[in-house]
Formats: C-alpha cells, structure tokens, sequence
C-alpha cells in the first residue's frame, strides 16, 4: 500500500522526499534510480574492479595465457583481532517512538530478535585490507573505518572471512546484521534511544561524530562514548549498510519475527548517519536507501554473527 503524495511532501528532507517520488513512481529503471546520502562513484582501479566483479587482481586475462607469466599469488595476512559484541535478543516497538519521524519510519510496530551478535565497531581499514588481501582504503588509516565500499563489496569481504575461518575449522559464520538488529542494538536493547546511547542532544557530541562535533571528516573508530551494549559509533562517523532491501512502505506490513525486509528493490538500506550529517540523521530509527553498487565515503558496514 503506498503512502499518499500529501504525507510525502510533508517530509523536509529533500534526500528522502526525491526517494519517496521516485519510489512512487517504480518505474525508474537501477541505471538510473538516484543516489541518496552518497556521492558519484569514486573512478574504479584495478583493486575496484577486483572487489566489485570478483576479477583475481592475477586472472590470466590480465597477465596473460602462459602459465610462467603469471605473478605469484601474495600470501594472506593475518587478521587482525577483532571483538564482537553478544546481543540478548527481545522484543521492542520499532519505528518512530517519538512521534518526529518521517513516513517511512512508521507506523510504530512490535518486533522481535532472536540473540545475535555485533561487531563492537564498523569494520575498520586493517580488517578490510587485511581479509581482502589488498590496500584498499582511502585514505590510509588502519583504526579508521573503511569507506568507498559497496554493499556487494562488503558482502564480498564478508564471503571471504567466512573462508578463511572454514579453512582454519573455525565455525564462526559472519553476515551482514538486519535492519531490525541494527536498530534494535542501536537503541540498546530496543530502549527507546534518540541516538545510539544518549537521549540528551546536548550531550550527542559524546557519543557521536557528526557536523557539530567534527572538524577533520571521517575519525578512528573507539574515540567517542559507546552505547549501554558497548558498540561504538553507531549514530555517526559512519553510515551503515545493513541486509535488508529498502521499500518505503516496508513497516505497514512487516512481519513481527526476525523480520528480513522486502524480497528486492533497487535500494539496500543503510542506517546510523555519517559525520557529516547532522543530528536528525543521526537517530536510531531514521533509515534511507542507496544503490547497492554506490561506494561512498560515507558508507561503511560492520558485522553481525
């Protein structure tokens, strides 16, 4: 059931108001859908097209048929612990608790989580670079998180991970975390959080990096307050792809159990805000959609198990 024109234009967010037009009108093809909260594509390099088509950096269609030609595979690296963080899940009431969401945060609907776990932070450069075996990152900092990362990018690197564990016995299975864990550990444990951690707008600076508490762009993950789990960032630095496929209607008919989003769409949802958002953007239950295949630098990810 689509929302009406009248409640869309209510929305003062110009990003989210042009998704709701063009959601409408469902007619807009993925070559041309428009991009929201992200820029054009940086140029893709060689490690670019690697991570997006799953091209070996060493196929013989780039050092050629002969066998001696072709260069050495690098050894892997060694990864860099890492914490996840355990969720106790439970049921909350999902959506705009406080009544000052847009339309797509709504209705207000019960959900419920089964027990997961959470990466404490968004993936950081030394993870990315060391699972994917390259220097992917831009620019260089291994305890910032990575950004320029598509969805399928990152579910590439997660795809790895889980191989590298295979290969070493390890049973650990790492995913992407839905929309309702994300926002349901956001919120702590489904409290009924504005941001991740903090109700207080005066204090968001202690938690968050966004417009008005960041001078420098994109900063090294554990420097701000984490939330009363203990995951770091999570409103802000970064925004957050998550599993789930975007459908601004999605909450009228959303199921009450480990929801899992609507079967395809041309947007993925991404969740939390970046530093240069300001508040609004930032709060637990905001939600927009970008095209999977974007690579922006200010989107990240993090994992959920």
């Amino acid at each position: 059931m689509f929302l009406t024109l009248k409640k869309l234009f209510k929305e003062t967010d110009v990003r989210k108001l042009l998704l709701a037009v063009s959601f409408l009108c469902m007619s807009i093809p993925l070559a041309s859908a428009p991009s929201f909260g992200a820029t054009p594509n940086p140029p893709a390099s060689e490690i670019d097209d690697e991570l997006e088509t799953g091209t070996d950096a060493e196929s013989p269609s780039k050092v050629g048929k002969d066998e001696t030609d072709k260069k050495k595979e690098p050894p892997l690296r060694p990864i860099p612990p890492f914490k996840m963080v355990y969720i106790k899940g439970g049921c909350f009431e999902m959506g705009d608790f406080s009544d000052s969401g847009d339309e797509d945060e709504k209705p207000l609907h019960e959900v419920c989580v089964a027990d997961f776990y959470l990466l404490e932070t968004e993936v950081t450069q030394e993870l990315f670079d060391s699972v994917m075996n390259v220097d992917y990152s831009k620019p260089k900092d291994p305890q910032k998180p990575v950004n320029y990362v598509s969805w399928f990018s990152a579910d590439k690197f997660i795809k790895r991970l889980n191989a590298r564990n295979l290969a070493d016995k390890k049973k650990t299975y790492y995913r992407f975390p839905t929309e309702a864990e994300w926002e349901y550990a956001a919120r702590s444990g489904g409290r009924k959080d504005k941001w991740s951690g903090v109700n207080n707008e005066a204090a968001l600076g202690d938690y968050s990096w966004y417009i008005d508490s960041i001078d420098e762009g994109m900063m090294q993950v554990k420097k701000k307050k984490p939330n009363a789990l203990g995951l770091y960032d999570m409103s802000g630095n970064l925004s957050e792809w998550v599993d789930d496929y975007f459908a601004f209607d999605y909450y009228l008919d959303s199921p009450k159990d480990d929801p899992m989003g609507p079967d395809m769409s041309v947007w993925k949802v991404v969740r939390g805000g970046a530093f240069k958002d300001d508040s609004n953007r930032l709060r637990t239950t905001y939600r927009y959609a970008v095209e999977p295949t974007n690579r922006s630098p200010f989107i990240g990810f993090r994992l959920a198990e």
